[in-house]
């Protein structure tokens, strides 16, 4: 399995299930709870930044990032790479730099560029609704961000790539429906051990999952188009990962479901196949 995460902050992130339950979290206190973080993305977002301003200086007002970025991170050679510890982050870190980036750099990055120049619309800095909402979204987790590199700060000139992620119009569909499907089938399924159950680390092994693709959107109409491909081609493949990863994680704990109680970490130790986590790169 390959572990595979992806947020998306849409215009309705929780479902419709969340409401019947009493106990369901509100969007704003799911956001300050998951840990979770697309390195990929962080990755790609650097890249994108750089090659625009030292090789594209003169085209700059046709390369809004977020484009470029949806280009690449939709690309099917791209994978998902989403961690939600320090020990994640730069596992996953080093597989993107030792397995994708000089491809991605070399070939898909330019041709994504040269995918943009080719549309020749400017961009502005104003979002429509669903851009805004999914920012506003975004930018509750950016501390989440920072802890999972251990509170250290990547700048992009002078900025913090952090911050610049958060504020991009830039929103990955599928992440939000993971996060919205997997919070529900847990609290319908599994709520007497949900405890035991981390949904970051569920989502990050959902969103990882090489059956569950990026969809990337830059405005309310691809998002809209997203949205539709979704439900028509993925949602039921997705659901079904979703199912199988709570499975596997209310058998073998999560990373982080013990992280507070020693004793409950050293019991559970035998039971929790540590194994399968390194292998599916360990989110």
């Amino acid at each position: 399995m390959r572990v595979r995460i992806v947020v998306i902050y849409g215009t309705k992130i929780m479902s419709d299930s969340f409401k019947s339950n009493s106990n369901a979290l509100t969007q704003a206190e799911l956001a300050s709870q998951l840990k979770l973080i697309n390195i990929a993305e962080i990755e790609i977002l650097q890249a994108v930044l750089l090659v625009i301003n030292t090789q594209y200086f003169q085209d700059k007002q046709y390369l809004e990032p977020a484009l470029v970025c949806a280009q690449v991170l939709n690309h099917p050679q791209v994978p998902s790479l989403y961690a939600t510890s320090p020990r994640g982050y730069l596992k996953q870190q080093k597989e993107y730099v030792k397995l994708f980036k000089d491809d991605i750099q070399q070939k898909l990055l330019p041709r994504a560029i040269e995918k943009v120049l080719d549309r020749h619309i400017p961009r502005t800095l104003e979002k429509d609704v669903v851009m805004a909402r999914n920012s506003a979204y975004k930018q509750e987790r950016t501390d989440s961000w920072r802890e999972i590199k251990h509170g250290k700060q990547t700048k992009v000139g002078a900025s913090d790539i952090f911050d610049l992620l958060a504020n991009l119009s830039l929103t990955n569909l599928i992440e939000g429906e993971v996060i919205a499907d997997a919070y529900s089938y847990i609290q319908t399924n599994y709520l007497a051990t949900s405890d035991r159950i981390d949904l970051s680390d569920v989502c990050a092994l959902v969103l990882n999952h090489e059956n569950v693709p990026a969809l990337y959107a830059t405005n309310a109409r691809e998002y809209n188009q997203q949205k539709q491909s979704y439900l028509s081609t993925y949602q039921v493949k997705v659901r079904k990962v979703i199912r199988q990863v709570v499975s596997q994680v209310n058998l073998e704990g999560s990373e982080h479901s013990f992280s507070a109680n020693a004793t409950a970490a050293k019991n559970q130790a035998n039971a929790r196949n540590v194994r399968s986590w390194d292998q599916t790169d360990d989110a």
